[in-house]
């Protein structure tokens, strides 16, 4: 099963319910255009509805000085929800002329994939 997209959902004034989706081996990639804002305007709503504390991965595309920039990754109490971002396009975004350009990489814990669930948002553009 290959990697497979996560859409954004724009948070408006009247509201939102989150719906997550569920981890998966493979993991997951999100569109994080460098034109929504220098600094992201995406962030992510990660839970873990195990019994156990799981990590999420979110890979870094950036390099400083011919160094790859290590990737971030997350611990998830067990029962826990948290809100991760916002993700830089610099940081974070897969090089342009690589694979998959101006997306972010996500990976999930490989004992228990499922039990992390998330969902990304984005803050309208005006």
């Amino acid at each position: 099963m290959a990697r497979t997209e996560l859409n954004a959902t724009s948070l408006t004034i009247a509201g939102i319910t989150p719906s997550l989706t569920p981890g998966q081996a493979d993991g997951h990639f999100f569109d994080n255009p460098p034109s929504l804002t220098p600094y992201g305007g995406r962030f992510a709503m990660v839970e873990n509805t195990g019994a156990s504390p799981r990590n999420i991965t979110f890979q870094t595309g950036a390099t400083v000085e011919s160094q790859a920039v290590e990737e971030v990754i997350i611990a998830v109490a067990a029962g826990a929800t948290i809100l991760v971002g916002p993700f830089t396009p610099k940081l974070f975004n897969r090089p342009e002329g690589g694979a998959d350009p101006a997306t972010v990489y996500v990976d999930y814990d490989g004992a228990a994939p499922t039990e992390l669930s998330i969902q990304i948002f984005e803050f309208p553009v005006t």
